[in-house]
């Protein structure tokens, strides 16, 4: 591990993450038990996400303001304090559907907060040259608990059952803030004074990002990804369906696959502890997927049903995703001015908050109208013309 403090932040996330992954699957059960309207959760996914997204800037520049390791730690107890409530609303047997959204949309608000709190602490406990191996660190626990997270929380919550499995979660919050209070941050670059309002802020920090071309750069190739990345997320579930053998297991495979290759990549990435990232290398990653998605159109085309070769396919998928987002954030914090982190990357995660919805809803449409082999063609033709479009604006970056 990197350092003491960096230890702590990983062990929280990891704790915390993987309560994430077991809270989601009972909440979903509860739901499914409770209403069973598809409509019904889908509505509950919206107006979780909705306050993320509205609150994404003004988050920033509170990020900005106040301590990212206080941040950090009171967003923590707050979500702790959230879940425990539904855990115990769920065991007196009194928790409603109602219950549930406001709760969700709380946890939301405040995870607006701590999204680029966590990424904008890093510079501050971890030296330059370690970014990318706490970076590759960070995305290895997505991995774990993506493959781990889904399995045992199906597990835990039936042999436990759903207020158990709810408690656990609140409690690892909590731990995940203890963990945090004792990261020491000896870069303190919180420099802002409170004198500006909320707006001039805002503008501070739009106006800091139109004038870094690199940044913009950054933005651009995150929302590319994420747009791609959500077709996949819309087509996975039909390519299972339509492959040999039971469709809900197959999804189960492909999605522990992509969660394996996450897995991998990212311990690749930390091992190797690469200084040197650029954005080539971040644009070949995406350009690796790319291909990934040709090969099942291929597959596709030549009526392959055997999940195994998918399988293999997703695992690589995993791998480049984990390279992109590794690379990525670790140029995001090479470029961006330390009293401009909060803002920079709550935009980012606001770029990302919309691109997936927008993708969940542009390419479910575009499925309707055509196959998974036109869909995964025309994907993998499109990002080969924006990776060379990419890889152009690349070039022109590096004279400049």
């Amino acid at each position: 591990m990197i350092n003491k403090n960096f230890t702590y932040l990983w062990s929280g996330k990891i704790i915390s993450q993987l309560g994430d992954k077991f809270y989601a699957i009972a909440l979903a059960w509860w739901i499914l038990q409770r209403t069973n309207s598809p409509s019904c959760m889908g509505l509950f996914l919206l107006a979780s996400a909705l306050p993320e997204i509205l609150l994404g800037i003004f988050a920033g520049v509170m990020t900005d303001r106040w301590k990212r390791k206080t941040i950090l730690v009171v967003t923590d107890i707050i979500r702790g304090c959230l879940v425990l409530v539904i855990g115990l609303l769920a065991m007196v047997k009194v928790l409603e559907v109602w219950h549930v959204f406001l709760i969700g949309i709380c946890i939301s608000f405040v995870t607006a907060f701590f999204e680029p709190a966590m990424q904008a602490i890093i510079p501050e406990i971890v030296e330059k040259e370690d970014f990318t191996k706490a970076n590759g660190l960070s995305q290895m626990v997505s991995g774990v608990c993506s493959v781990a997270g889904p399995l045992f929380g199906a597990i835990a919550v039936s042999v436990f059952g759903l207020a158990w499995v709810f408690l656990a979660n609140g409690i690892s919050y909590f731990i995940a803030s203890f963990l945090a209070w004792f990261i020491t941050v000896h870069k303190d670059y919180r420099v802002m004074k409170e004198t500006k309002n909320i707006r001039e802020e805002i503008w501070e920090g739009v106006s800091f990002i139109k004038n870094q071309k690199r940044i913009l750069f950054l933005l651009t190739v995150i929302a590319i990804a994420h747009l791609f990345l959500g077709s996949l997320t819309v087509t996975l579930p039909f390519l299972a369906k339509g492959l040999q053998g039971n469709g809900l297991n197959n999804l189960g495979y492909l999605e522990m696959m992509l969660g394996v290759g996450l897995f991998a990549g990212s311990v690749m990435i930390s091992i190797k502890n690469t200084t040197s990232v650029s954005e080539g290398t971040l644009v070949s990653f995406i350009f690796a997927a790319e291909f990934c998605f040709m090969v099942i159109a291929v597959l596709q085309y030549f009526a392959i049903q055997t999940v195994y070769a998918y399988m293999l396919v997703m695992s690589v998928i995993g791998a480049c995703i984990a390279g992109a987002f590794v690379f990525w954030q670790s140029l995001l914090q090479r470029y961006t001015t330390d009293t401009m982190t909060g803002r920079v990357f709550s935009l980012s995660t606001l770029i990302s908050n919309i691109s997936l919805p927008v993708a969940y809803g542009l390419f479910g449409m575009l499925l309707n109208l055509s196959s998974i082999l036109v869909l995964m063609a025309a994907c993998g033709v499109g990002l080969i013309v924006l990776c060379c479009y990419l890889y152009c604006l690349v070039s022109n970056l590096q004279t400049e």
